[in-house]
């Protein structure tokens, strides 16, 4: 069955009403929305309420990627090892248990029945939407049947079941990215303990989880104000970098409550929120940040008894959290119910207890993982957002909920722009944690990673509070790094300090980010960019950013390593291995095109460690650095002979085109992808991984994901767009890699912010009611 006789079918079947224009259905019983299905797949959905926006959403974003969030209601529910097995070295287990201590501990439901004027307490609003989109993904499953589901990856699969509200705001409480989960699930007494003796370990003891690599989940943003402008108003360019498969992929949207609401952008997928994008009012994205937005307490135990703990002299036993989870046979059926084992966690008045190489609990120490308590406040902080009509209210909204993980770059119609970093980041002070950093672990963990890690034997080195703070133990919204300006903002991912370089950011906690210290290559190119715009040297028409300046800079693929470091690079081969590699890198057009030669072995040399400049860094001239390469440095030398071995074993030239060994492969398709590794010195960010003889890199891990240029002009916003992994994650589908192929050509899609302009590009109408 095709697109449009599946919607006329689904509209039959829904007993809805078709209306005339771009409006809503009118049912009796509640729910009601319109879809509307632009090119490449994306949803505009139009309800006259919150519940009908959710329920839109819900059914087109089960239509498009089902499996997806599927599976991740079967991790929400801690079933993973029920239907697939322990898994590998026990993660289904881990996760299971994790995601239980998260979810079925009661404080989700105590969230949902808080006090009404509490931040921490969802709104009406907020449940009418979540609400909403459980019940439409509920109703496209009931439309289309388990057996009859699209996506053969979760066709006729007994996990494939509905979900409940609570367990959508379980997920929502569990967050995108658990953070030392096999150290919280792994944690036990070193003494045995009678009701922990016969229990299967899962879990020996484990490293610590990297931190956030913002060259990996990073992100890029221009908020641009009305001296940076040719409109003389706001412009935007967000440019988030993050994974092209899993649970943190984007999905675009376009929410409408005629009269009320209009906003487009992009949301994580399997939710119905935008996160990124604007209204008729502010442009906004995000970025990852540098913030620590957690902690750790050293706790000093009773020495009776390894799960009591100490605070000011006083015993405090540990509370002991058993979880019982089903583990599929190996090899069983389909149906086996399988055997079901116990796993006991352990919590403290901190957070949960962990074991790990860094944090291993001893007859004397363990730790414990503190995080701020953000609950489910981000709904109606998108809700909030959505709402603003300047910079200045997005910042009230962002300091009244502190519910964002990222920094916030955004800009308005009257030509403001904004940059803050607006969380929940536990209040430690630079006195304070040297104060309360008792051991040398805990210094070390403060000295060289901004980590804090707290005597939790003294009440008074717990958290301390600012008073406008939304909650207990963080800092309030005047104490966090944030900028007002009228030319623009950015942001790649380094700390708040150069945000603008004529207006350094200081004095900030350290828990915020460094300060007066080297920026990458991929901010310096940033903000190299945007002066190059700024002054007419880019080789663009006139100055100042609109849509297709944005879309220019973004997709100029330069090459900041290469531009400082190539001449001597090839100065350095010819000394060490004259020959193919030498030459193609000095004929390279120092880009990273499809049609650019020789990318790909200067990736290598960065690879393999050959990318050392010379000293000299000034935090007083912090854009002069860095000038040159350090030729004396004997590791350009070994990296230079590691290229050359490498290129022999792939057996892939040296004057290849990037987009013949940088692809991201669909089924048989081999798509090529411009762009590359944003250490390297490249603004446009993909993370290639999956590197193959005589193919080169096969697949993308991390990258450009979503990508929209927005400017705010007298008749309105404008603005274009593209998500580059494309719209559905079933291979089935025709929307499955057609915005990855216009990725590949540089192409943009108009986001259609207009309704008048979505009614003239609907390919399919579907009014759903129940």
């Amino acid at each position: 069955m095709n697109r449009a006789v599946k919607a006329f079918a689904c509209v039959v079947i829904g007993s809805v009403v078709m209306q005339l224009g771009l409006g809503t259905a009118v049912a009796a019983n509640g729910l009601q929305t319109e879809i509307r299905r632009t090119a490449h797949g994306v949803p505009h959905i139009t309800a006259s309420d919150y519940a009908g926006l959710g329920y839109g959403i819900g059914y087109a974003s089960a239509e498009d990627n089902l499996c997806e969030l599927m599976d991740r209601m079967l991790t929400i529910r801690g079933e993973r090892a029920k239907y697939f097995g322990a898994g590998k070295k026990g993660v289904n287990v881990v996760s299971d248990a994790y995601h239980r201590l998260v979810g079925y501990t009661g404080r989700v439901e105590a969230l949902l029945a808080g006090p009404a004027d509490s931040p921490s307490t969802p709104s009406k609003d907020a449940r009418a939407l979540l609400g909403g989109f459980v019940a439409g993904v509920n109703r496209y499953l009931r439309d289309t049947g388990v057996d009859k589901l699209p996506d053969a990856r979760c066709r006729g699969a007994n996990w494939v079941q509905p979900v409940s509200e609570l367990d959508y705001w379980r997920n929502l409480y569990a967050g995108q990215v658990p953070f030392q989960m096999a150290g919280i699930v792994g944690a036990q007494p070193p003494a045995p303990q009678t009701a922990a003796r016969n229990l299967t370990q899962t879990v020996a003891l484990t490293r610590d989880d990297p931190l956030p690599d913002p060259e990996m989940l990073g992100s890029n943003a221009y908020g641009l104000g009305k001296q940076a402008t040719k409109s003389g108003r706001g412009a935007l360019l967000a440019n988030p970098h993050y994974p092209w498969d899993g649970i943190n992929r984007f999905y675009r949207m376009h929410l409408l409550i005629p009269g009320e609401l209009n906003v487009v952008g992009t949301g994580l997928m399997n939710t119905p929120l935008v996160g990124i994008g604007h209204t008729e009012h502010i442009a906004w994205t995000h970025t990852v940040s540098t913030a620590r937005r957690f902690g750790y307490f050293e706790l000093t135990l009773d020495p009776t008894d390894p799960t009591r703990y100490l605070v000011d002299g006083k015993s405090i036993a540990m509370l002991r959290i058993p979880t019982k989870i089903v583990v599929k046979a190996e090899n069983g059926a389909k149906d086996s119910v399988g055997k079901e084992i116990e796993r006991v966690m352990y919590a403290t008045q901190y957070g949960p207890v962990l074991t790990t190489e860094n944090f291993p609990w001893t007859s004397t120490k363990a730790y414990a993982l503190a995080a701020p308590p953000q609950g489910l406040r981000i709904v109606d902080q998108y809700l909030a957002i959505w709402q603003a009509r300047s910079v200045d209210d997005l910042r009230t909204v962002l300091g009244r909920h502190q519910a964002t993980q990222f920094n916030t770059t955004a800009t308005d119609a009257r030509g403001r722009a904004f940059f803050g970093d607006m969380g929940m980041i536990p209040k430690v002070t630079t006195t304070h944690a040297e104060r309360c950093a008792s051991s040398p672990l805990a210094r070390q963990q403060w000295t060289n990673l901004r980590i804090p890690v707290l005597d939790g034997s003294r009440s008074d080195c717990a958290w301390q509070s600012d008073a406008d703070a939304s909650a207990p133990g963080i800092f309030g919204p005047a104490a966090a790094p944030q900028i007002f300006r009228d030319d623009y903002v950015t942001q790649s991912n380094d700390s708040h300090w150069l945000t603008n370089p004529s207006q350094p950011l200081e004095g900030y906690s350290p828990m915020y980010g460094d300060e007066r210290t080297p920026r990458t290559l991929r901010t310096l190119l940033g903000l190299d960019i945007v002066d190059r715009r700024l002054q007419g040297r880019d080789g663009l028409a006139g100055r100042g950013f609109d849509v297709e300046s944005l879309k220019a800079s973004l997709f100029n693929n330069r090459h900041l390593g290469a531009e400082i470091a190539r001449d001597d690079v090839v100065q350095s081969c010819i000394e060490v291995t004259p020959g193919p590699l030498c030459d193609a890198l000095k004929r390279w057009d120092l880009r990273v095109d499809l049609d650019s030669r020789a990318a790909h072995v200067f990736h290598l040399f960065v690879e393999a460690g050959g990318l050392q400049f010379e000293p000299g860094f000034d935090p007083a001239k912090p854009l002069e650095w860095p000038k040159r390469l350090d030729r004396g440095n004997p590791a350009v030398r070994d990296a230079l002979g590691k290229t050359v071995a490498k290129l022999a074993e792939l057996q892939i030239p040296a004057d290849a085109r990037l987009g013949d060994v940088q692809v991201e492969t669909r089924g048989s398709e081999r798509i090529p992808i411009h762009g590359g590794p944003g250490g390297d010195g490249i603004f446009n960010n993909m993370q290639p991984e999956d590197l193959q003889p005589g193919l080169g890199w096969t697949s993308i891990r991390h990258g450009a994901s979503f990508v929209m240029a927005v400017e705010f002009t007298d008749r309105g916003p404008r603005s274009e767009g593209l998500l580059t992994y494309s719209q559905s994650t079933n291979p089935a589908s025709p929307h499955y890699s057609d915005q990855t192929r216009m990725y590949a050509r540089k192409e943009w899609d108009d986001l259609l912010f207009m309704p008048e302009a979505v009614k003239r590009a609907t390919l399919t109408r579907v009014v759903l009611s129940e």
